[in-house]
């Protein structure tokens, strides 16, 4: 599904959970800033999309957080520090490349970094509860995502990301479902570590 039609909040959260959320997304956009300096990072509070994004301007590095799925119910502070660590991967996080975004690492390596690197860099001993937690919060929103895209299939199913992220804290290598979504999608082989 395109970027641009991906689904939003029905309706922009009024309730006293609101400034939390909020405080808690900038303080983990502070921490994420502070390891990882070369890309920037930033909340768009206001918008409605249930999403996050990185991508790349004039050579600099850029990851944001929507709003939308700030104040999602489902997601809580794991979830969110999991899918900044997720979206700093695609940047980072090395090969496989998304064949179509040269520049982009694929989502399924995007997921593995991290949890293998980002989310220990970050939150050292507690990364693999964190990861674990973050993981189960994203597994929920995600179906819940899929029948919101009425049938329109993600790149990779809750299940397999959540193999790629057990994978990962266990310091075991990428799953077979992960290497067999990525050349059913891209007709190539996983590139061999």
């Amino acid at each position: 599904m395109p970027f641009l039609m991906w689904p939003a909040e029905d309706a922009v959260a009024n309730c006293r959970s609101a400034p939390k959320r909020r405080q808690i997304a900038l303080a983990l956009i502070r921490r994420f800033a502070s390891i990882f300096p070369q890309v920037t990072y930033e909340l768009a509070w206001e918008a409605r999309s249930l999403n996050a994004q990185a991508w790349m301007l004039g050579g600099s590095r850029y990851v944001r957080l929507y709003g939308g799925l700030v104040r999602h119910s489902e997601i809580g502070r794991c979830g969110l520090a999991l899918t900044l660590a997720h979206e700093t991967g695609h940047h980072l996080g090395g090969i496989p490349r998304d064949p179509d975004i040269n520049w982009m690492t694929w989502q399924g390596q995007a997921d593995f970094w991290a949890a293998r690197i980002a989310m220990p860099m970050v939150f050292g001993s507690n990364s693999r509860r964190m990861t674990l937690r973050g993981a189960r919060e994203l597994f929920h929103f995600q179906k819940h995502l899929e029948l919101l895209m009425d049938g329109d299939e993600p790149d990779l199913s809750a299940d397999c990301r959540d193999h790629i992220f057990r994978a990962a804290v266990a310091n075991r290598e990428m799953p077979s479902c992960a290497k067999m979504e990525f050349r059913r999608s891209f007709r190539c082989d996983f590139p061999a570590t």
